[in-house]
């Protein structure tokens, strides 16, 4: 099978975010610094003793529901863990799904394994759970635990799809878009986008705007381009807080509105973009929509090298580099101090 290290990571934290987690009954945010889901507090109505003796006759249902029971205490994981597999194993989709996704992530005392999670996905996804369909193709699309397929990933996004997913609209849409995976058709991508896009899918609405701007897929309209990305942006997308932010800047679309734009750079900011820390830095440096301010120039700039790597690091560290030739010792002291401290804020 195969298996592709660089994006283990990456599927693992888009997963968790857009997986509907039966485990926990939410979407696990809290997996991207925690991977294993949390789960809700103790239903002092859950009858145990009965759980437990239909359990035994091997009613699957009832195994998953001891599983969640038993998963709500740390001491019992490995209890939770052992009846999960069960349900799973006695063809429980649900439990099947669950399962998937605590191989993908780890914890509770169960090892990664990316094989296994395509595994399990593959028997919920069988029985139509539409959540185990998107991350089955997301597995096919970035080749973990399974040879890289992108055909087999837009069959699989299909299916979710077409049961309303909106997460497997977007992807479906993007296949589309790039001719990947399937023909390329940019007014079907467009189309799957509104429908995702209806359900407050970001994502969805960024790539409208984004197809508006450059003129792919529609008739190119700068007004409506803006009209997408302010929709993504209030949906609290970054990139779409960002692109919003360069068209009030320039007036592209929009008129111009220099103090807006530097509002929603530092809105993605604050929430650890580093693209629109750097935006946000040019702003303070230069002084546009905002009043000039080369330490705080500095310290996002600052910031943007520590969340980055590569050659985005090597850009952030020039930019940054270049801005700190036009100040003192003290403001360098001031701003690396007050990055310093943000950054420990963040992490916490």
């Amino acid at each position: 099978m195969g298996y592709n290290p660089r994006g283990m990571a990456q599927i693992t934290r888009a997963l968790l975010l857009s997986c509907f987690c039966l485990w926990c009954g939410t979407i696990p945010a809290i997996a991207l610094q925690a991977p294993t889901p949390a789960l809700p507090p103790p239903e002092p109505a859950v009858d145990v003793a009965t759980l437990q003796a239909a359990a035994g006759r091997g009613d699957a249902r009832a195994e998953f529901e001891l599983a969640l029971y038993y998963g709500r205490d740390a001491a019992t994981d490995a209890q939770s863990v052992e009846w999960l597999k069960k349900s799973a194993e006695h063809g429980f989709a649900d439990a099947q799904h669950t399962l998937a996704l605590l191989y993908l992530a780890g914890g509770r005392g169960v090892t990664v394994d990316a094989a296994l999670a395509a595994e399990w996905w593959q028997k919920a996804a069988a029985q139509g759970v539409a959540q185990s369909q998107y991350a089955l193709a997301q597995l096919y699309d970035a080749g973990v635990g399974l040879t890289q397929d992108s055909a087999k990933a837009v069959e699989w996004w299909r299916k979710a799809a077409d049961q309303g997913n909106a997460f497997a609209q977007n992807m479906l849409g993007k296949s589309y878009f790039e001719g990947k995976g399937v023909e390329q058709d940019g007014a079907v991508a467009i189309a799957l986008w509104r429908k995702a896009a209806a359900q407050g899918h970001a994502p969805a609405m960024l790539n409208i705007g984004i197809a508006y701007s450059t003129g792919r897929g529609v008739e190119r309209d700068d007004a409506e381009a803006v009209n997408w990305l302010r929709q993504a942006a209030e949906a609290g997308n970054l990139t779409a807080m960002n692109n919003l932010g360069a068209a009030l800047a320039s007036g592209t679309g929009t008129p111009e509105a220099p103090a807006e734009a530097v509002s929603w750079w530092r809105k993605s900011a604050e929430r650890g973009d580093p693209r629109g820390q750097h935006l946000l830095a040019l702003a303070l440096f230069h002084g546009d929509g905002a009043e000039r301010d080369v330490i705080e120039s500095y310290k996002w700039l600052y910031i943007s090298v520590l969340l980055t790597s590569g050659q985005n690091q090597v850009f952030y560290i020039n930019v940054r580099d270049s801005v700190g030739t036009n100040m003192t010792s003290e403001q360098l002291v001031e701003a690396q101090k007050r990055a310093r401290e943000w950054a420990e804020a963040f992490r916490r």
